[in-house]
């Protein structure tokens, strides 16, 4: 792969896709974010999509023209994911329900389909997605956005067996708490969020550098061979 790599971010208007972007635009990489809202990046080197993930054929159209504009996509990391109070399972309503598997998996299958086919033609590529370490804790409350999270490395692991001959690489990072806006919507109490950090191997938040980090780890050259994989931030698993 290229010094200079242009990425796919979902989810840039905010949180930890913000800075993910922050960070690669500051490594003088190209960074094509996107997002429900408008751009809250202002960079000669970033390229701004209001449109729903959620949408294939808006989906589509933004990869391909990213792809256009660009000449390439190395790296997608699908960040954009819908965070909720949490519930109990027996009282969660079937809209809610409904409107995670539409935004945690739709979401995410669409921009995995169209930058893989990208890459295959291309052949080579890095492919993250962000995760949750909820999945292996099974945290009371998160039954719904586990299982989407859980849903979405599974196909991330089938995925990385159908492109691995193509020089494609695909990972999941999966982080303890983090302080972002979404995860505030997920505490309900600073008794949840104590609940959780004694939950987790190493008991404090998890910052954005740390996240930066293992991305640039996984998108390295050296991390060719490393693809399958869910990597946990903050956890023993």
């Amino acid at each position: 792969m290229s010094s200079s790599l242009v990425f796919v971010i979902t989810g840039t208007s905010r949180g930890l896709g913000r800075s993910l972007a922050e960070y690669f635009l500051s490594k003088n990489h190209t960074v094509a974010g996107c997002s429900r809202s408008s751009a809250t990046i202002s960079n000669e080197r970033y390229e701004h999509t209001s449109l729903d993930l959620s949408n294939e054929k808006e989906v589509r159209s933004w990869i391909r023209k990213v792809r256009v504009n660009f000449g390439k996509i190395d790296v997608l990391i699908c960040n954009a994911a819908m965070v909720q109070s949490a519930l109990f399972l027996a009282v969660t309503p079937g809209d809610i329900m409904e409107s995670f598997l539409k935004n945690n998996i739709s979401s995410v299958f669409y921009p995995l389909r169209e930058v893989s086919k990208q890459m295959i033609s291309q052949g080579n590529g890095r492919i993250i997605t962000i995760s949750s370490t909820t999945t292996a804790v099974h945290q009371e409350g998160t039954s719904i956005y586990s299982a989407t999270k859980s849903a979405v490395t599974e196909m991330i692991k089938i995925l990385a067996k159908e492109v691995a001959g193509r020089g494609i690489t695909c990972n999941v990072i999966a982080p303890a708490m983090m302080k972002t806006e979404s995860s505030d919507n997920l505490a309900q109490s600073d008794e949840w969020e104590q609940a959780m950090l004694k939950k987790q191997t190493i008991e404090r938040v998890i910052t954005m550098e740390e996240m930066a980090h293992v991305t640039d780890f996984l998108i390295s050259p050296l991390s060719s061979a490393i693809t399958g994989q869910v990597i946990y931030v903050g956890l023993a698993n």
